[in-house]
């Protein structure tokens, strides 16, 4: 993402550092990976003359770089939301992760400090999606005045790709369907509701197929190991980029179950391939909803909302207006400016 926003502003004529404190040694313990890299932070910008604007995660936003720049906070994910959603006990672990819960509630107490004390001394909020800038007026109305939207994109090339794919799709008259859900399989992307809608379809469809893509192996999830002793669905633990695009082309239907997502960038390539999508509300759906209604239903999918999958609006003429990173690089210094 900020790889493709840096190159964005560069074609609109400005200079663009890019920066990161990854990779972190692995000799850096869990619970001081946020000192290290914002220490890492100010020792980079010692070196270095000076900038205008600084966009950075709120978490290495700290007193001493408040000073040095205009500091935009460029949120990726919905942080605290994240935080909040990993405080579970997951079973399928092992009981060691039942012991060490306690520690990880404390970890977790201190980086939400962090990312608040970091949206505090920002200048500018940048929400990834409508929906993070609601949630956002709803619980931190004070700062309403420096909250500001930004969307997210895929690359002006993969887009190229897609609209390929998507001129060449042909919707399946009859069954069987094929089904694609991309993700990492963690709690929340919904994995407990995407398993426990697969099983039930299965049944009552036994014709149709499952792939689940990107989600590591199966041998560390209980619920993935179960998905994957079904011969109606495939897993695939990775993916290299050039093979989405087949996976793309050789489904018809995609599935987005998150109950917490940053954004998605799966739905926009899924979507921008000419898929209908079942989603829940997560993510940029709030977004890409109003030009691709038709398009993207919500989650689960029943026979009913199946039955019209061939009936899909023209694709809109203006979604590359929204959706392409030189839209989203002026939108977002126009929200500067202002």
């Amino acid at each position: 993402m900020a790889i493709n926003l840096g190159q964005a502003f560069k074609d609109l004529g400005h200079s663009v550092t890019l920066w990161s404190p990854t990779p972190v040694p692995t000799s850096v313990r869990s619970w001081n990976r946020y000192s290290y890299m914002q220490k890492s932070f100010r020792t980079y910008l010692e070196t270095q003359s000076g900038f205008d604007v600084i966009d950075c995660p709120p978490f290495l936003i700290t007193n001493s770089i408040k000073s040095r720049a205009l500091i935009v906070c460029r949120d990726v994910q919905p942080d605290l939301l994240y935080l909040l959603s990993s405080l579970s006990i997951d079973i399928e672990q092992g009981w060691r992760n039942v012991l060490r819960f306690p520690l990880h509630c404390i970890n977790t107490g201190l980086h939400t400090i962090d990312v608040i004390r970091g949206w505090s001394g920002a200048d500018q909020i940048y929400c990834l999606g409508t929906h993070e800038l609601k949630w956002m007026e709803k619980y931190f109305p004070f700062w309403k005045k420096k909250l500001a939207v930004y969307y997210n994109a895929i690359s002006a090339s993969d887009q190229e790709k897609l609209e390929h794919i998507r001129t060449k799709r042909l919707q399946p008259e009859a069954k069987p369907i094929k089904f694609l859900w991309i993700g990492r399989w963690v709690h929340h992307k919904g994995t407990t509701e995407l398993s426990h809608f697969i099983r039930n379809w299965l049944v009552m469809n036994p014709q149709d197929s499952f792939t689940i893509a990107g989600c590591g192996d199966c041998r560390f999830s209980k619920s993935l190991s179960k998905l994957s002793q079904n011969c109606h669905v495939n897993i695939i633990p990775k993916f290299s980029r050039a093979e989405l695009f087949g996976l793309l082309a050789n489904h018809h239907v995609g599935l987005f179950s998150s109950r917490v997502e940053g954004w998605g960038l799966c739905l926009n390539e899924m979507l921008e391939s000419g898929m209908p999508v079942f989603a829940t509300t997560a993510g940029g759906v709030e977004d890409l909803r109003p030009l691709l209604g038709s398009q993207l239903k919500p989650f689960p999918p029943t026979l009913e909302t199946l039955a019209n999958i061939s009936d899909l609006a023209p694709w809109p003429t203006d979604y590359y207006q929204h959706f392409s990173w030189e839209s989203i690089a002026e939108r977002y210094l126009r929200e500067l400016v202002t």
